[in-house]
């Protein structure tokens, strides 16, 4: 997992976003706390919403993925 930068959006179930933030910095991933072009993956639950962040995240081409996937690449 080394340098995939990813940023969490929303809510969580099975862990909160901190130590979710730790896992990925445990596997050598990277946290990025606004979307920016670097960003690699949107960890979010929610891939319905409109908002201007995810707007943004959509044009700049970022990979969207929900809580399941995410806690598969961390195994």
């Amino acid at each position: 997992m080394t340098l995939i930068k990813f940023y969490f959006s929303g809510n969580l179930e099975t862990m909160n976003k901190e130590e979710a933030k730790l896992k990925v910095i445990e596997k050598g991933g990277v946290i990025r706390d606004a979307i920016s072009n670097d960003l690699w993956y949107l960890v979010t639950n929610n891939l319905d919403v409109k908002s201007k962040k995810f707007k943004k995240a959509r044009d700049l081409g970022i990979t969207f993925i929900d809580e399941l996937e995410f806690l598969k690449m961390i195994e």
